[in-house]
Parts: C-alpha cells; structure tokens; sequence
C-alpha cells in the first residue's frame, strides 16, 4: 500500500510588499470624533501627492516622503481652495495600510485621525 499526504496549509506562501504609489481610500475625523468622512490620496512616485474626492476627482496637490526607512510617510497638500494641511502615517507594505493624524498647516497632528488601504 502506498499512502500520499498533501497539507492544505498555506504557511509557506509570503504575501509580496505593497509599493506606496497608487490609488488609497479611507476615512478620517476630526479631532477624537469617529472616522467617517471620505478621505483618499493618489500617491505618485516623486513625491507628488493629490488628495481626491468622493468621485476619484483631484481636489489638492502636495508632496510627500518617506521616513524612518520607509515606516511611514509625511506630507502636506493644498486644496484648489487654499487650505493648506499636513499628515504623518505609517506605513503597513504587507497589507497595503496607512494609518496616521492630520493636520491644519505645517502641523501634522491636532486635526484628527485617518487610515486608508491601497486599491491599485
């Protein structure tokens, strides 16, 4: 008699890093009220970030990096209206995560809580 076993286990399998350009969607809040305002980003490589709206439209424009070997990113972006505001998040390259603060200006804390996951 032989006998043939085959695991079902997928442990063996690493999931690929996720590459910070791309499409992301989240929400956010102000201050310490509960995340539910749209938020979402068009990371390009660069340095360029835009901030969409709802319907995928750009609304802003602004610059973004890296920091502490790409741990998290820092940006600040300007409204076609010309409120200007700044954001720290980390950064989760295993399963495509951003979670940070915003804020008004060059702060990048004081205005509220976001997160977003990568879509393409």
């Amino acid at each position: 008699m032989i006998f043939v076993s085959c695991s079902k286990k997928n442990d063996h399998i690493i999931k690929a890093d996720v590459t910070i350009e791309g499409t992301w969607i989240g929400k956010h809040s102000f201050l310490s009220e509960p995340l539910n305002n749209h938020y979402s980003f068009q990371i390009k490589a660069g340095g360029i970030l835009e901030r969409l709206d709802a319907n995928g439209q750009k609304i802003g424009e602004g610059t973004w990096a890296f920091y502490n070997a790409e741990a998290g990113i820092t940006g600040t972006y300007t409204l076609t209206g010309g409120a200007t505001y700044s954001i720290i998040a980390t950064f989760d390259k295993v399963n495509g995560k951003l979670d940070g603060t915003w804020g008004n200006g060059t702060n990048d804390y004081n205005g509220g809580y976001w997160f977003m996951n990568k879509i393409q």
